[in-house]
This record gives C-alpha cells, structure tokens and sequence, in this order.
C-alpha cells in the first residue's frame, strides 16, 4: 500500500512508524523543517517540506498512485482541503483529523461527498470515549469490546494482595470458561502457557463472555463496582465530550475550570454536570467540594504536569481512581509508576483509531494494546483461509505470538479450548504480540 501521510506530529509520527515497519511505502509531508527532519533520520519513509494541500507538491509525488491520504496537521481547514484534493487525484481512502466542536458537530459537513473524507475523526472525542468505557468496567486497566458487544477483554493489574499470586494459570477455575491472554510483566509482554504463574505487579489480558464477565472476575480476585460521582478538573474539549457521555448515563459529574468565561460557556452546553470556577490544583477546592468521596477522579487540564500532580493530590486525598490526561508520550510509563491508576493520551488513541480504520478492508476491528506491545483482530473466516478451518486449534501449528482469544458462532460467544473446530463463518478474535504481527498474514491468507 503507498500511504500519503501530511502532518509529522505525534499522530502523523505514529501512524508513519507503525506503517513503515509492516512494508508500507509511507510519504510524510511536514511544513515545519525541523518536524520533517526527525521523520527523516528516525523513520524509514520518504519525508519531504510542503503544504500538504499543495497540489503542485501532491503532483511531484504521484498522488494520484496513492492509495490511502491522512492528514492530522494542527489545521482542520487544511486536513479537510487535502482530503478533498485526494479525492479529485483518485486516492481510494482519506482521513482528516478536525478538532474544532463547529466542524464536528456538523453532520452535514462529515457527510459531505465533496470534501471526499471517509474517516473524520476528533482526538478529543477519541480519548472521551475512551475514558467513558473504562468507566463501566473501573476496576480494569482498559477494556475492549468485540463480536458486536458479546466478547470482553479486560486489562487488569494483579497486586500483592489478589489471591491468584503465585498460581499457575492451569490451576485457576472457575464457573465460566476465560482465557488469560496475556501477560504484562516488567515491560514484557508474554503470551503464557499453562504453567506460567501470575505475579504481583503484573499486568493480565484477560477475554470471556460479556455476560459472564463479572463472575469471571470474581474468580480473579476483582469485584466491579459502580460509579456514581466523577470529578473533572479542567474544562477542556475532552472534558465536554466526557460529560455529555456521562449525562446520558445519570452520573453526578462535576468540571472544576479555573477560567471564569469557559465556565459560563460550558454551562450553557451541559444540562446536569455542576461547573465550579476554580483552581484545580487547590487542596482546600478540592476536599470542600468531596474529591474523598468521588468514585473517579480525571485530570484534563492542557498541562501535562498539572495533570499529573493534581492526580497525585486527588489520590493521596482519598479518590477511589485516578485517570490522567498525558500528551506527551514519554511521560506514560511514569505516569501509572508513580501511583496514577490510569493515563490517556489523545494523540496516540486517534493514531490507533486511524490505523484501525485502515485495517478495516481486512479486518473487522482491531485493536493495539500497550503502545504496540500486541494486537486483536476480529475477522470472519472465510472458507479459503484452509490454514486455519476444519481442524482443532491444537493443530493449527500456530506460531509463538498468536492465540485464538474467542469467537462467534451462530449468535453465541464461545472461549475455546485447543480441541475446538474452526469453521468457514466463525468471527474469530487473534490475539497477536508484535513479533508475530507479520507471520499472522501467512494464515490469514486464502488459499484457492
């Protein structure tokens, strides 16, 4: 695939690299010189300096050969203009990034055939859907949902008081069949065996029934419970599109905004949620207004660092969980080390959403996990993929890397065991480490 990638921040940056090391021929447009001299000494693409929405430049590199365009610069004005040149050129697939709330509450405007953009997509909206599913499940780390609802994966943290410590995963039973997908340990990312044993500070992938989930759980040493009050210190986009999600769901939602006519403004969108002017950062603000009492604390301020340290307080203070709002990527391994439960980086969930979005031909979703530590596909098996159909899983031979999470048949969910039958039709979900991300093709492929 040739992709046309305009903008080399941290989106455009990502959605290069990942495309980059699969095989893809990637083209990187960046107006900021010194932008586009990092793509080009880290990076193995082709980088050049320009308007991305220069046709002359889209010209000099045959844009008309390309088959995907995503432009994610800091203008939604250019990413839109882009798209719609792409589209005069022929480009097959387009995707613009467009923040401003004016843009992206126009349907009209997403829908429009003109500008020729199949995949609008808002990172604010991004990370406050993101942060809204976590919510249901607050027990768990992230939380992933496939086969039309019907099959979970839950991220969770095993600490030292979890009765599983020190067991071997062929030890663990329960009422329900599950599968520990995956460990996390130390950075590490392992796909375990039965005699694997679970340790203290590890980080499991865990998948089972929607339905039976809860009760999974349970045999895990975790039980779900509800939240009711949220805290919001900083009114920005994210913290919007969060408490319009959580209005809709009856939650007690408060937005604590230290500009004054920000919070006038925000009053007038939201119906219920409460909106204090004030400074987020404020102990006394924050215990008179019961930050010991909420069930989940999220920082969503601009400031990396304010963020991180109003989380801190919000914890020491008593705040069942805390969830933080990180732009810059480095920060993200510090962020849950230094005891904040959970950390959201808008830039890098919509440079996963895009590349899901790409996938899309292939697959019907997929997910990546830990920064690209692994990957979930959803697919539906079709009667040439002769690799993987009419034999047990056992003796499929699958690589080191690769596991059959779940599937779907016939309207039921079924986690399986290795004498279980692959069938032509079955919605499978792969559960893929990113050595094995390239050997998965080999399998997915039709045979004639």
């Amino acid at each position: 695939m040739r992709a046309v990638i305009i903008g080399a921040g941290k989106i455009g940056y990502n959605i290069a690299q990942t495309l980059s090391q699969e095989g893809h021929d990637v083209i990187v447009i960046e107006q900021d010189e010194e932008r586009k001299q990092v793509v080009e000494d880290n990076l193995d693409v082709q980088a050049m300096q320009g308007n991305g929405a220069d046709s002359r430049l889209l010209e000099s590199i045959d844009i008309e050969e390309a088959d995907l365009l995503i432009a994610v610069t800091e203008s939604d004005e250019l990413n839109m203009m882009a798209c719609m040149l792409a589209g005069q050129y022929g480009v097959k697939k387009t995707v613009a990034r467009v923040r401003k709330p004016e843009y992206d509450r126009n349907n009209k405007l997403a829908s429009n055939p003109a500008l020729n953009i199949d995949l609008m997509i808002n990172p604010e909206r991004v990370a406050a859907a993101e942060i809204a599913k976590i919510i249901s499940v607050p027990e768990a780390v992230d939380v992933n949902y496939y086969a039309k609802g019907k099959i979970m994966l839950l991220e969770l943290e095993i600490d030292a008081k979890n009765p599983i410590v020190n067991r071997a995963l062929k030890d663990i039973r329960g009422t329900y069949h599950f599968l520990v997908a995956a460990i996390l340990r130390e950075e590490n990312l392992i796909i375990p065996r039965g005699d694997d044993q679970i340790l203290t500070g590890d980080r499991i992938f865990l998948i089972g029934r929607t339905d039976q989930m809860r009760e999974i759980e349970k045999t895990l040493g975790f039980y779900r419970r509800s939240v009711h009050t949220v805290m919001l210190v900083g009114g920005s986009r994210v913290a919007f599109y969060l408490a319009q999600l959580l209005e809709k769901r009856g939650l007690e939602v408060k937005i604590i905004e230290k500009n004054y006519k920000h919070c006038k403004y925000l009053a007038g969108l939201l119906n219920e949620a409460i909106i204090l002017n004030g400074d987020g950062s404020d102990i006394d603000l924050l215990q008179d207004e019961g930050v010991q009492d909420t069930d989940l604390f999220v920082a969503l301020t601009e400031d990396d660092k304010l963020n991180i340290l109003v989380s801190l307080m919000a914890k020491r203070l008593g705040a069942e969980k805390t969830i933080a709002q990180v732009r810059r990527s480095d920060y993200m391994p510090l962020i849950e080390a230094v005891g904040i439960d959970i950390a959201i980086s808008p830039r890098l969930l919509t440079a996963e959403a895009v590349l899901r979005f790409v996938r899309n031909s292939e697959f019907l979703s997929i997910n990546v996990l830990e920064q690209g530590s692994a990957e979930v596909y959803e697919i539906i098996l079709t009667a040439q993929m002769k690799r993987l159909i009419n034999q047990p899983i056992r003796a499929l031979g699958l690589p080191k890397g690769i596991l059959i999470g779940a599937l779907f048949r016939n309207n039921d969910a079924i986690i399986p065991s290795g004498d279980d039958v692959l069938m032509a039709g079955d919605r499978v979900i792969l559960f893929v480490a990113a050595s094995a991300v390239r050997k998965v093709e080999y399998y997915l492929r039709p045979e004639v």
